[in-house]
Formats: structure tokens, C-alpha cells, sequence
């Protein structure tokens, strides 16, 4: 594998690699402050064995919690250590981050599934927009492109969108990307052809219009990747199918609706303040349809919302109020508080251009899905922002 790294002048480098890395038997964390800089202490570690602790360092309390705690001195740290080489952390948007401490095989085994994925694919350069703090740019971004062999590498620290069209236009690329970016890619108002070009996209499902857009605009592929950090890769699919498909090894079944797995890939050991044992099969908070080794997803147990005797995932919701002119992006979110004559409400968080007449917010809900009886708040923000992962931060 040949790594290219773009530098801010847009100049280019050739990044060379030292496998060679004297270890210690204390986790450590890569402290970067360029990818460039990241990949060349990563594969220098990970190659030597050294245990790894990889986390968002903008994540003030997450960063707070790791200068405040040894984890060498976490009680049942020596279980952990027979086993794991990473620590990665969740994204904490539904709480603070939880770790999951992963295997040298559970990675690896994973790398070698998707590998098989792309079987099909001629692909001779991989373009990375993703961190690599996350266990999907480790996975997706790092591991994935040193497996695929004779295949050059391009990386920069931020990328743009159009840049990435600019590198996905030559031929038998591979981009390694996230939601935000296919969305934002599919308002380009570029008809660029990319039909020898695959793009993969992980840490949320897209909506299908959204990738109906994409596919159609740039005449290429979208492939989704779905998963979380406690259980690695779960199922994938292409195109605009509404119906996922279980990675090879994964076994899914339905407990009370909720997608339960069993897998290689699950970590066998989190952190949440303390060290805890993740026995298998693992209950996810999907609500799924399950047909064989295939399901539909129907959304998160709280990101669900009843609408006319049916549920709504929050992600249909904001599609279609993104569609109320004016309406630059919206984040649609199930709320619970026991003051309320019901327990439930819609926090509807919008970026907009102008403030948006709830009624019409409410007409154009029943259009679509029927009448919304549920009460909702509207919450306006100058600019929604996101993590690096497409996460929205709030």
C-alpha cells in the first residue's frame, strides 16, 4: 500500500511507515495532531502490539474523564489486556461515551469481510474523508486499504466535498465516507460521472432519497455500512433496497422487535465508569423487521415516533421538513418528560433561513404520514453543527 497524503497547499507526499516501535504494557493514546502524523504512530503501534486508546480529543468531557482516570489501574483490567489491543469510545450522543475495548481478531476478522464485499470491485485508490479516532476509520479507513494490497491510500485532514469529487472522478476509487458527505455531495451541482467509482458510507442510514440523488446525479454506487462501536459491523447494502444484509458470521434474530445479534465483532469487554463483561447474543436498541438473514430497519426504540397508528423513524421526519423552503437542515428528536400531560414530545431543531410557521410544519408531517397528535416544539440554531462522523452535536 502506497500512502498519499494531501497537505493544506494541496501538495502531495509520499507518507513512509516504520513498523518497527518499541511497546509497553500500558494502553497509551496516540496524541496527533495531523492524519499524517496519526497513520505513521498507528501502524507503528498497532503492527507492534502496543494497547491503543483512541478518542475524540475535542470531546471535552471524554477528555476530561481520560486525564482523570489511569486505565491501567481499572479493576479486571488484566482480563481485559489477555485480549484487547483498542479502545475506541462511542460518539455519547445519547449519553456520555461508552468504551469498547476490541480485539486484535475482532478487527482483523471484520477487515477480511468486507474485503470480501468488494471482491467485485477493481479498486486501486482509496480517498478516506473519515477520522481515524472512530472504530469506522480504523476499520473502513486504515485497515481496510492495507488488506486490499497494491492500492494507494489518499488522505487529508479535511477534505471539501468537492475535492472528494475531484479524487472519486478518476477511475477504480473507493471513497470511505460519511452520510453528511454524501448529502452535502448530492446538492453539488456538479453531473460528474463516476460510474467506475464506489463510495461507502457508515455511522447513520442515509435516507433513500438522499441516496437516489446521489446514485442518480453521479451515476455510481452507494454502499452502506451499519453497526456500532460496541458490535462492529452488523449488515450492509447497495443502492436504494430498504432491506439490510447481515455481514458473513453475523446472526441476527428479533427479541421484543429489537435487532439481537451474535458476532465476532461484538467486544467482549465495555467501559462505563467501571470495566463490564458483554455476554452474547447482544440486544441492540433497533427496531428491525426480520426476514432470514435480512431485516428492515425501522429505527432507533427512541427515535421512533407514532404517526396515525404507524412509526416514523425521526430520519423520514427530517427528510420531509427538509423540503419546506427555507429549511436548511432539521433534527428531529423524541423527547421525555413527566410534567406533560404526556410523557412525549417532538423536538424539532431547525437551521433555517427564516422562522417556519408550525402549521405548516404540521401540514406538510400529515401529508406524508397522517395526522401528527403528538405535541412538538420548534427550536431554531444559527448553524447545526456535526462531529467529524456526521454526528449532530448539540
Amino acid at each position: 500500500m502506497i500512502i498519499e497524503y494531501i497537505n493544506k497547499d494541496s501538495s502531495r507526499e509520499i507518507i513512509d511507515i516504520s513498523l518497527n516501535k518499541e511497546t509497553s504494557d500500558e494502553w497509551i493514546n496516540i496524541n496527533s495532531t495531523s492524519k499524517k502524523e496519526f497513520i505513521k504512530e498507528f501502524f507503528s503501534a498497532f503492527s507492534s502490539g502496543q494497547k491503543i486508546v483512541l478518542f475524540d480529543k475535542n470531546h471535552t468531557k471524554l477528555q476530561k474523564f481520560y486525564e482523570e482516570n489511569d486505565l491501567n489501574n481499572f479493576e479486571d483490567i488484566d482480563e481485559v489486556n489477555k485480549i484487547a489491543q483498542l479502545l475506541f469510545f462511542t460518539s455519547g450522543s445519547s449519553g456520555f461515551p461508552v468504551g469498547a475495548f476490541k480485539s486484535r481478531q475482532n478487527l482483523l476478522e471484520e477487515v477480511e469481510v468486507l474485503k470480501d464485499l468488494l471482491k467485485s470491485f477493481n479498486i486501486e485508490r482509496v480517498v478516506v474523508s473519515v477520522p481515524f479516532v472512530h472504530i469506522y476509520g480504523i476499520l473502513a479507513g486504515l485497515l481496510l486499504p492495507l488488506h486490499l494490497n497494491d492500492i494507494t491510500l489518499i488522505v487529508k485532514d479535511d477534505f471539501l466535498p468537492y475535492e472528494i469529487l475531484e479524487e472519486a472522478s478518476v477511475d477504480n476509487t473507493l471513497v470511505i465516507t460519511t452520510p453528511l458527505f454524501i448529502k452535502a455531495l448530492a446538492k453539488v451541482s456538479d453531473n460528474k460521472e463516476l460510474t467506475k467509482s464506489l463510495f461507502i458510507s457508515s455511522t447513520g442510514p442515509l435516507h433513500l432519497d438522499d441516496v437516489t440523488l446521489f446514485q442518480e446525479r453521479y451515476k455510481t454506487t452507494v454502499m452502506q455500512l451499519f453497526g456500532s462501536t460496541e458490535t462492529g459491523g452488523i449488515a450492509y447494502k447497495k443502492g436504494v433496497s430498504n432491506k439490510w444484509k447481515s455481514l458473513k458470521y453475523v446472526s441476527i434474530q428479533s427479541e421484543d422487535e429489537r435487532l439481537t445479534l451474535s458476532s465476532p465483532f461484538i467486544s467482549k469487554y465495555l467501559l462505563e465508569n467501571k470495566i463490564i463483561e458483554l455476554k452474547q447474543p447482544f440486544k441492540t436498541q433497533d427496531i428491525v423487521a426480520i426476514n432470514g438473514d435480512s431485516f428492515t430497519l425501522l429505527g432507533r426504540a427512541n427515535k421512533l415516533i407514532k404517526i396515525a397508528g404507524k412509526r416514523i423513524s425521526a430520519l423520514e421526519i427530517e427528510s420531509i421538513i427538509e423540503t419546506i423552503e427555507d429549511v436548511e437542515k432539521a433534527v428531529v428528536s423524541l423527547i421525555y418528560k413527566k410534567e406533560l400531560l404526556r410523557s412525549e414530545q417532538i423536538l424539532i431543531t431547525l437551521q433555517a433561513k427564516q422562522k417556519i410557521d408550525k402549521r405548516l410544519i404540521k401540514d406538510k408531517i400529515a401529508q406524508n404520514y397522517g395526522t401528527l397528535t403528538i405535541p412538538f416544539k420548534v427550536d431554531y440554531v444559527d448553524n447545526l453543527n456535526y462531529s467529524a462522523m456526521g454526528k449532530v452535536i448539540f
